[in-house]
């Protein structure tokens, strides 16, 4: 619970930065610890309007929860983040619905975020470490940018589906087609490259789960021959993500052969902070510029699709491409400045 002190600094906090966002920011920075939760703010805010104070009214009928009681469920969830309402409710005895009010108004969470929480805690580290680490090597190495090519994959469907954690749409409107449901819809699982000055890609595999031995196959019978023939092979410094299907021990092995000393990945000898996706390329400008262009209208066929996809990451020119890599550094500062705190879109 944020105490009086907290509440008015974010009070006037907002009223000098008018983003709740740049208010969360700046509590981060002035206390050390994370922030209240943007509805809150701006209930403090709408209650200090209204009445000029960010005080509570005097309440009638039934008490509040107590804080003992708001503890009590806190503690319970932070030593066992896996447990479920049902469980908490019958140990301390009280309705599932008042833990459920608790989690949601006085902790702002569910009981699975806490876990996950937890683990960004240590994740903000490793981005942060990832950070520094990225612009010592621009400092030390002027052909670092333009030898580093980020890669990374995104399911497409016919129907307009998207896997959501691979891709956002942009542009003024949503494609109508994101609204439908169609199921069994066919799909395509796409592959590329991006460095500053040009696309490696896209390579599809249709309907298939990438593991380990298709995604080594991929990299050995079409990245490796493209980067061969572009005379990029000596020189390229090569990010991956952190999929089960890039951590495969032969995947390593093989990126260790072909990359020595020269691979951004987990397991890797630069490795690749977790939960990064606002840090890379692909999927803060390629997938999403692929998608709103793809589905302007809806692809007749898989290979329609397929085509649209080629044509559109042909289509991308140098210059943006540029734009991008600026906008990664930029990314970078920001995430330095944030703690290693994600950056927002």
């Amino acid at each position: 619970m944020a105490s009086l002190e907290e509440k008015v600094n974010c009070v006037l906090w907002l009223i000098e930065l008018k983003s709740t966002a740049a208010v969360q920011r700046r509590f981060r920075t002035h206390y050390n610890k994370e922030a209240p939760h943007r509805n809150s703010i701006s209930k403090w805010m709408k209650k200090y309007k209204e009445t000029g104070s960010v005080n509570d009214k005097p309440r009638s009928g039934r008490p509040r929860v107590s804080e003992e009681i708001v503890a009590s469920v806190e503690e319970t969830f932070e030593a066992s983040p896996r447990k479920s309402l049902r469980q908490v409710s019958l140990e301390l005895r009280l309705p599932r619905s008042t833990v459920q009010k608790i989690l949601r108004t006085r902790l702002h969470t569910k009981a699975y975020r806490l876990q996950v929480h937890q683990m960004l805690e240590e994740d903000y580290h490793a981005r942060l470490t990832f950070c520094h680490q990225f612009n010592e090597k621009l400092s030390n190495d002027d052909t670092f940018l333009s030898n580093l090519m980020f890669s990374g994959e995104a399911t497409f469907h016919v129907s307009g589906k998207v896997n959501r954690h691979n891709c956002h749409i942009g542009g003024t409107e949503n494609p109508p087609e994101s609204v439908e449901h169609e199921r069994d819809s066919p799909k395509v699982n796409v592959w590329c490259a991006l460095g500053k000055n040009q696309v490696i890609g896209p390579f599809f595999s249709e309907g298939c789960v990438v593991n380990g031995d298709s995604y080594l196959e991929m990299l050995q019978n079409h990245f490796i021959p493209q980067l061969e023939q572009l005379g990029l092979m000596e020189n390229i410094v090569f990010q991956q993500d952190s999929a089960p299907c890039h951590f495969a021990l032969q995947v390593r092995q093989f990126l260790h052969e072909k990359f020595p000393n020269r691979w951004i990945g987990r397991g890797g000898p630069f490795s690749w902070p977790p939960h990064s996706p606002d840090l890379t390329p692909l999927d803060f400008f390629l997938w999403r510029h692929v998608k709103t262009n793809v589905h302007s209208t809806k692809p007749q066929s898989l290979e329609d699709l397929q085509a649209r996809i080629t044509d559109v990451i042909a289509g991308i020119t140098e210059n943006q491409l540029e734009n991008v890599f600026l906008e990664l550094q930029n990314r970078i500062t920001l995430c330095i400045g944030n703690d290693g705190r994600c950056v927002e879109n």
